[in-house]
């Protein structure tokens, strides 16, 4: 029996949906459709939830894995291609309000992307309030912090420390300048990614390699929502 696993074909059926015009197209293309990219999806959801929802119940897994590609006509209308060139898989704890999101994890291929095949964790679009618990708890202690980015395991799955690469360009009101943790004090967005290479994208075990990451991003999502509850520091 043939295993189900991800290959190239499933970055390039995605860069082909993206220039397609036509409404009819995936119908015309459903068996590659279902060999290169549906397939795969279901099986890494069903794994993952499998093995990680235990350590997050209150998490949502997607059960299918894989959103629709095809937009709605709608949204055609209004300006955008017929179909995604991109796909993704998040699980959060559902929000409270649509104001704003809980700490997710998120697993991506946007093959037209320099960073095409991506695995992350943490608070990608906090509001101003959960910004600032964040803030304040960085402020008052960061050690819980970095023990996890200094931690062999948690640096095996993401070797930096948060993503810097959205930053106020002044360090906000009522923060010190000169505190040695100001630049994280300037973060907009609190998240650890890893860019993921071809070559561990097609193996027969990538599953393993999500599994691992995700349950290492959840140990930085519970530091999140610790600080976010006003339970900081974590005892």
């Amino acid at each position: 029996m043939k295993k189900i696993k991800f290959s190239k074909q499933t970055l390039d059926f995605l860069k082909k949906a993206g220039k397609q015009k036509q409404a009819d197209w995936l119908d015309k293309n459903t068996k590659e459709y279902d060999e290169v990219l549906r397939k795969p999806f279901i099986d890494l959801a069903e794994k993952v939830k499998a093995a990680v929802r235990p350590l997050a119940p209150d998490y949502h897994f997607p059960s299918k894995g894989l959103g629709r590609i095809k937009r709605p006509d709608f949204k055609v209308a209004g300006g955008l291609p017929r179909y995604k060139d991109w796909i993704s898989m998040i699980a959060s704890r559902p929000s409270a309000s649509r104001f704003e999101s809980n700490p997710h994890l998120f697993f991506g291929l946007f093959p037209n992307e320099e960073d095409s095949i991506l695995i992350a964790g943490g608070l990608w679009q906090p509001s101003s309030q959960q910004t600032r618990l964040i803030r304040e708890a960085i402020n008052k202690d960061s050690e819980p912090f970095k023990e996890l980015f200094s931690d062999s395991k948690f640096k095996k799955s993401f070797k930096g420390a948060f993503y810097m690469q959205d930053q106020s360009t002044r360090v906000p009101r009522g923060f010190a300048v000169d505190h040695p943790d100001v630049e994280w004090l300037k973060l907009k967005k609190f998240v650890v990614y890893k860019k993921i290479s071809m070559k561990e994208f097609t193996s027969p075990h990538f599953s393993a390699h999500v599994i691992q990451d995700f349950t290492q991003a959840l140990r930085l999502n519970k530091l999140l929502d610790q600080a976010i509850k006003l339970n900081w520091p974590p005892r």
